[in-house]
């Protein structure tokens, strides 16, 4: 397949670092599995996106501590 997004993307590519490409790679890997994604949220996993929705601006956290506070809740 030779389309002008494919070339435009091999030339962005071309000096790309291994690491970065090896990062791609596995990012267009996930975007063409046929594997179905679907999962459901429990009722307290709804709960607390609710309250962090309805956080002022000044409230919300840096996503660090965010992820942090996730891992451990819920052994991500």
């Amino acid at each position: 397949m030779e389309s002008a997004t494919l070339k435009k993307i091999n030339k962005i590519l071309k000096e790309a670092p291994e690491n970065v490409l090896e990062r791609i790679l596995g990012y267009i890997e996930g975007l063409l599995e046929e594997e179905d994604n679907n999962f459901k949220l429990s009722d307290e996993q709804k709960e607390s996106l609710q309250k962090i929705k309805k956080r002022s601006y000044e409230q919300h956290t840096e996503i660090d501590t965010f992820l942090n506070e996730m891992s451990s809740k819920y052994e991500i």
